[in-house]
């Protein structure tokens, strides 16, 4: 089974909670916020720390300008989610599953995070966590519609290092390199935030590995600027299309972008049934 938070807390910024326990750590989501450099340390801290919280836990449900009675009025009426990405991939997958969600990407370059030796599992989850929470700020700031907010990030991990989004053509083709006649893990972190300040935050771990890839091959990938957004400078469909030999182990939605077969019933829940 999938291991999942649940948070809630009076502690917090716009219309979503933080953790209580992260107060002390405030600079760290105002460095990532407004698109500065985080520290690889502090963002799996933040999602260690996440996971450490008992399961189930009851915690409270404020949000800012809202009372109980108003949460549970906004809940009922709205069962609109949002995909805090612009991402093709995940777009399909949601409507592949049935969803209909509103695309509203986070402003957040995650490409431009130096992440380095910090385990991925953690980093992926908060990732996503901050790109939730920047949506939902944005949306609160303007008057938007309550919504379940669905944010996600993918990272590669290799020999203990965390490879994210490659910032240009010559980091893409490292990247890939690096990657080629060996196994690699790739983890998609989720997070979804509810209108009632409520936070689920997961993950799903797949092993990829690339065999050899040839000088032309890789040269003629990377004219196509196939590698830009993806993490590890690669999408698997695109890869297979084009012959590359890939070996999978694990779900390949979860190298594509979105664990949809672990969320589809949790969503479906939250959503009230709405397809």
């Amino acid at each position: 089974m999938p291991r999942v938070a649940t948070i809630r807390s009076a502690r917090r910024i716009g219309c979503t909670a933080l953790p209580a326990y992260r107060q002390k750590s405030m600079s760290t989501f105002h460095r990532c916020l407004s698109s500065r450099p985080v520290d690889a340390s502090d963002v799996a801290e933040e999602y260690t720390n996440a996971l450490a919280l008992p399961q189930g836990r009851i915690l409270s449900r404020v949000v800012q300008g809202m009372n109980s009675s108003q949460l549970d009025q906004c809940t009922a009426e709205f069962a609109r989610l949002v995909l805090a990405s612009g991402s093709p991939r995940r777009i399909e997958l949601l409507e592949a599953a049935g969803f209909v969600a509103e695309v509203e990407p986070a402003d957040i370059d995650d490409a431009s995070i130096p992440l380095g030796q910090v385990d991925a599992r953690a980093v992926a989850a908060a990732l996503a966590h901050f790109k939730a929470k920047r949506v939902a700020q944005r949306r609160y700031a303007r008057g938007a519609d309550a919504a379940w907010i669905l944010a996600a990030d993918t990272v590669c991990e290799l020999d203990g290092a965390v490879l994210g989004k490659p910032p240009d053509r010559d980091a893409a083709r490292a990247m890939i390199r690096s990657l080629c006649a060996r196994r690699h893990g790739v983890v998609t972190g989720w997070c979804v935030l509810g209108p009632d300040g409520s936070c689920r935050v997961g993950r799903a771990i797949a092993t990829i590995e690339i065999g050899e890839v040839s000088d032309d091959a890789l040269e003629s990938f990377l004219d196509e600027e196939l590698w830009r957004g993806k993490a590890g400078g690669y999408n698997l469909p695109e890869v297979v299309a084009r012959g590359w030999n890939i070996t999978c182990e694990g779900d390949p939605q979860t190298v594509i972008g979105l664990p949809i077969t672990q969320l589809t019933p949790m969503l479906r829940s939250l959503l009230r049934g709405a397809r």
